[in-house]
């Protein structure tokens, strides 16, 4: 998918993560539900930029 913002083409870059869900409990007959991550990945983006000025 190709995005566009300011005039400045960019990629979307999709990540693909496991998740698992946990039932937390019910409220007025619904079940809440928490989306937990299965592996956490701490990747920083490189070559970010905001305004022109590179972000670390």
């Amino acid at each position: 998918m190709s995005l566009k913002y300011r005039g400045v083409n960019y990629e979307l870059a999709t990540s693909q993560v496991a998740v698992s869900e946990e039932v937390i409990g019910h409220y007025r007959g619904a079940v809440s539900v928490r989306h937990l991550a299965k592996q956490v990945k701490a990747e920083h983006p490189q070559g970010l930029k905001y305004r022109g000025a590179v972000v670390r």
